[in-house]
């Protein structure tokens, strides 16, 4: 059972038959979910309605094709694995924070015709064509869950700036958890970096501290993936393994495997750069319209740079909480 301020939004059933109640909790849910598509506009772009200002990326067409194609760089490092934790064919009930577009939920549950999959987001971005066993929430994961049932497994995947309390989330997961579930967490570490120097100096280097500046100012921290492996212990996770990936910003490696996520990879921060940043340099950071897109036009330069030999830090952190 979802909070009360949540909205279920599931596949619509044809039922010629309806009694009143029904065709009024329809027509309530509908008015519902045309008030949560109204997207806020700002930078020229959409963000969600839903507990407005909690996040800092946009929800809309352009944002969505983005993290759908982020999805198959996920599929790519891990060997086209949505998930490392060892989870048992007999997994009950499952739970996606953070869901998006819901790709990865969609995934799940097509693997897992027997499990019950619940993907949660601010966004009503999700389609309406899903398994039978998947259904998506409007909720805020920050907020407190009222879940009825205890999870099996637990998964969120980057979610980097958006988690304001990060004690209550994880504690959360731990509490929703049955005895012997996983909970699992697939992020990307702020800033881009290098290992040679060969960003520092460079505009899109000031791109990114200015996208950690102004997570700060918010009160968030775009490196807390660093710290997942600690923070599930600390709550009483047992088991806790961290694997780290590279996700070079362009083809500059020589390794066949890195180069061709880098190739990947350098799409999606084209295509995401002005989503990532318009927010916190413009809103949050004071920068006008004007000198954000002269840092944009110039860090678009580096990305494509080869010679920049940049790269995303990826963390995978996922711990079992104890079976007894």
């Amino acid at each position: 059972m979802a909070t009360p301020s949540s909205a279920i939004i599931e596949p619509e059933a044809a039922d010629s038959d309806s009694s009143y109640s029904e065709s009024a909790s329809t027509t309530y849910t509908e008015s519902l979910r045309s008030s949560l598509l109204l997207s806020v506009r700002e930078n020229g772009r959409g963000y969600h309605k839903y507990s407005a200002g909690q996040y800092y990326i946009p929800e809309d067409e352009q944002e969505q094709e983005r993290l759908d194609m982020q999805h198959e760089i996920c599929l790519i490092s891990m060997n086209r694995k949505l998930y490392l934790s060892p989870l048992p064919s007999t997994i009950q009930n499952v739970l996606d924070i953070g869901t998006g577009t819901g790709i990865w939920a969609i995934d799940f549950a097509d693997q897992h015709p027997s499990a019950n999959v619940i993907g949660m987001d601010l966004s009503p971005i999700q389609p309406s064509w899903i398994p039978p066993n998947l259904k998506f929430e409007i909720d805020d994961y920050e907020q407190p869950w009222t879940y009825s049932q205890k999870f099996d497994f637990i998964h969120g995947r980057m979610l980097s700036g958006s988690i304001a309390d990060e004690q209550r989330l994880f504690q959360q997961a731990y509490d929703n958890l049955a005895p012997g579930g996983w909970f699992e967490l697939m992020d990307f570490s702020f800033p881009v970096r290098s290992d040679d120097g060969t960003m520092q100096g460079t505009p899109f280097e000031t791109l990114n501290n200015k996208m950690m500046e102004g997570l700060r100012v918010v009160g968030r921290d775009g490196a807390l993936a660093d710290s997942y492996q600690k923070l599930m212990e600390g709550v009483g996770f047992q088991n806790v393994t961290e694997v780290k990936y590279k996700w070079p910003q362009n083809a500059w490696p020589k390794d066949k495997h890195l180069k061709k996520i880098g190739e990947w990879n350098m799409v999606n921060t084209l295509d995401g750069l002005h989503g990532f940043s318009a927010r916190l340099c413009i809103q949050i950071l004071g920068m006008t319209p004007e000198e954000h897109e002269e840092l944009l036009k110039a860090s678009r330069k580096d990305i494509v740079n080869p010679r920049v030999h940049a790269y995303w830090s990826i963390i995978v952190a996922y711990g079992q909480k104890p079976k007894a």
